[in-house]
């Protein structure tokens, strides 16, 4: 009895197949037969299974990697709309200040060449009409007769370099206009500036009066007298 119960079980399939004639044919596959086919069908299903699995996760993977691409390009879109705002803004800016640059160039352009032309003595050295004529003899000399109450006036501005009595016409007065060019005003009345004064153009160096009503009016340009019409605006 012991050894009848450690015997395994067999079994074997049989396959039954009737042919065109009515024949029947029997066939018997065996257990070991059987076996084989057993496992190898499981593990068809085992890898088939694996492989669902496997493309399951991989889809997941692939739309979890699609969201974050959407959300990543959604971020970039964004912050592309906040940078093309900014660069609106910095170029509106960048506009703006080299407008403002330019101005402030040509502002400074202009008052540098005003200040270059009002550095030169070309005005009128009186405030009001008077006769003239030119010096016969010596250095180059403009010779004014004014009325009393006419000031004798700066032609360009610079600075007062000396103030000198005059043998011929009482007092002297040199104006350095920093350019090279010098202007001289010589006139027998009191003068109203004292060396060193920086003196705009017009500004009064005498008053006109009874007994100083004739003005000498010279030009030096680097140290040689030139003939002041060259330069000079008659008309004031």
């Amino acid at each position: 009895m012991e050894q009848q119960s450690k015997r395994k079980n067999k079994f074997a399939l049989l396959l039954v197949t009737q042919k065109e004639d009515g024949a029947i044919r029997q066939h018997t596959i065996s257990s070991a037969l059987v076996e084989v086919i057993a496992i190898f069908l499981f593990l068809i299903v085992v890898g088939v299974v694996c492989r669902l699995v496997y493309l399951q996760i991989t889809l997941e993977d692939a739309q979890k990697e699609i969201v974050n691409q959407m959300v990543l390009i959604t971020n970039l879109t964004d912050e592309n709309e906040a940078l093309s705002v900014e660069n609106s803004t910095l170029t509106s800016k960048v506009t703006v200040l080299s407008e403002t640059v330019s101005k402030k160039a040509a502002n400074e352009d202009a008052i540098s060449y005003e200040a270059v032309e009002n550095a030169l003595p070309k005005g009128f050295p009186l405030s009001g009409s008077a006769t003239m004529e030119e010096a016969a003899e010596g250095d180059p000399m403009l010779k004014f007769t004014a009325a009393q109450g006419v000031n004798v006036v700066t032609t360009g501005t610079g600075t007062v370099s000396s103030v000198d009595a005059d043998e011929t016409y009482g007092t002297k007065i040199i104006i350095d206009h920093g350019n090279g060019y010098q202007s001289i005003y010589r006139n027998n009345g009191i003068s109203l500036v004292k060396t060193g004064e920086e003196l705009g153009k017009g500004y009064i160096l005498f008053t006109v009066g009874e007994e100083n009503q004739e003005l000498g009016y010279q030009i030096m340009k680097d140290e040689a007298y030139i003939d002041p019409m060259v330069i000079i605006d008659i008309n004031g």
